[in-house]
């Protein structure tokens, strides 16, 4: 990939991730709990794999060779991009639960964490804005 394409990579990623973290934002406004639960739960998904995707295209254009999404939240907290680590290895952990989400308990758990996990998308947000 070229220089160019991969800065236009970056640069739509990073609109993708500011898009997708204000939709979990109004998603966890909503008024209406089941909509908001299951909507947010959407939202976190999306915010998760566009925000590991742009730190690996950020990590590559600055020569790094990021693999997994674990790997990509490892750079981004060395880089300072993110200062909770715990937050962010619950975030990795909350991801994989959502691909076997089968009981509405579950949702209901894991909803109840998101306003957690959007301060810490609206942190990374914030610092891949300027990187």
């Amino acid at each position: 990939m070229t220089g160019a394409s991969q800065d236009e990579r970056i640069q739509l990623l990073r609109a993708d991730l500011e898009r997708v973290v204000g939709a979990l934002s109004e998603s966890l406004a909503h008024s209406n709990e089941r909509f908001a639960r299951d909507s947010s739960l959407l939202h976190f998904n999306l915010s998760y794999e566009v925000a590991w995707k742009l730190i690996q295209a950020i990590a590559a254009r600055d020569g790094v060779d990021v693999v997994s999404p674990r790997a990509a939240f490892g750079f981004a907290h060395r880089a300072g991009w993110i200062s909770d680590e715990v937050t962010w290895d619950r975030i990795v952990r909350t991801r994989n639960d959502t691909v076997h989400l089968y009981r509405a308990s579950m949702a209901q758990s894991i909803y109840g964490e998101l306003p957690t996990f959007l301060r810490a998308f609206d942190e990374l947000l914030q610092s891949l804005l300027k990187a």
